[in-house]
């Protein structure tokens, strides 16, 4: 895929609404769900897979650089909004990305007013049924489908850690000797 195949699949936000018109005039059902996407893992390929089976398309939102730093703080993301949206698009279930301006999908649903929103069960989502997301998506007669993690065990954070720790651990190792026994003098 070349630089210009890849960027006919990412959407403006304002274009939703007429993704929305075309899609739907052939006919097609549209699943969308959002995300950050930095260090894509198995977990994540395994759920926008399930997305894909949903329906005929798949649109998947990317949070904007500003939008995670909002929420996760200044050390995050790890790679850039416009490189998390290009790899989406290398995935075969990802038909279209969009970037994300606010930590909410919610103003992205009411354009695009997809059939399904799919998200991911979180802490957050125990009481989804009172989320603006759930709320935009009810009233215009969607369907909001709560899945589990696909991998219990990957998530961004926890490869971070693993690299860190894991050079951490090379670097420290000498020191890590002397912590053993008290030191003494010869």
């Amino acid at each position: 895929m070349t630089n210009a195949q890849w960027k006919k699949r990412l959407v403006q936000q304002s274009d939703l609404m007429t993704l929305h018109d075309q899609l739907k005039a052939k006919g097609k059902t549209i699943v969308f769900t959002a995300g950050s996407w930095d260090l894509l893992h198995v977990g994540q390929c395994r759920y926008l897979e399930e997305g894909k089976a949903m329906g005929d398309v798949l649109v998947v939102g990317v949070s904007s650089n500003s939008a995670i730093q909002k929420v996760k703080g200044p050390n995050k993301p790890i790679l850039d909004e416009k490189i998390r949206a290009e790899m989406l698009t290398y995935l075969d279930a990802v038909d279209f990305v969009t970037i994300l301006p606010e930590p909410s999908c919610q103003p992205s649903l009411g354009l695009l007013q997809p059939d399904i929103f799919m998200t991911v069960k979180e802490d957050w989502t125990e009481d989804y049924k009172n989320s603006r997301e759930y709320k935009t998506v009810n009233k215009y007669g969607g369907k909001v489908k709560v899945v589990d993690r696909q991998s219990t065990s990957l998530s961004t954070t926890k490869i971070v850690q693993r690299a860190i720790g894991g050079h951490l651990g090379e670097v420290f190792k000498d020191f890590m000797e002397l912590r053993k026994d008290p030191l003494k003098e010869r």
